[in-house]
């Protein structure tokens, strides 16, 4: 396996894995705090990931899309184009429909508990479809 594959691996499943961990593991812990806590612990957190996520995001659909040019002649190329489509639409996803969210929740808007959960569902959503986008990679680079 080629050094730019394990690369690409390593950064779209630690993300998709850091995103599983913020529902599975954060999340669950902060809702057992009382609301003022968990107000303060969700708005550190999106503070800490509201700068690093755009970044990753970014080298991720980057080196997607260098790993679909490198493979472009080969019989993975639709499932690696399927991939970079899920990536990108989820990518633009959040910056559009979840980042305003969890801003809100952050500033600790009057309503920020419901507000909360609907970005919880919708980040759960994000997570399949990050899954579902990191598997064809995966699939396409090991076989």
């Amino acid at each position: 396996m080629h050094l730019f594959n394990m690369v690409t691996l390593f950064v779209v499943l630690t993300l998709a894995g850091v995103e599983f961990s913020v529902s599975a593991f954060m999340n669950p812990a902060a809702s057992r705090l009382e609301p003022e806590s968990q107000l303060k612990m969700l708005s550190r957190s999106a503070l800490v990931l509201g700068k690093v996520m755009p970044v990753w995001y970014t080298v991720s659909t980057l080196f997607l899309g260098i790993q679909t040019w490198l493979c472009w002649h080969t019989p993975g190329r639709a499932i690696l184009l399927t991939a970079d489509a899920i990536w990108v639409l989820i990518s633009v996803a959040s910056i559009f429909v979840l980042v305003p969210l969890a801003s809100r929740v952050a500033e600790g808007a009057a309503d920020w508990q419901r507000i909360y959960r609907i970005w919880d569902r919708r980040h759960r959503v994000r997570i399949a479809a990050l899954a579902t986008a990191a598997v064809l990679l995966t699939y396409v680079v090991v076989r």
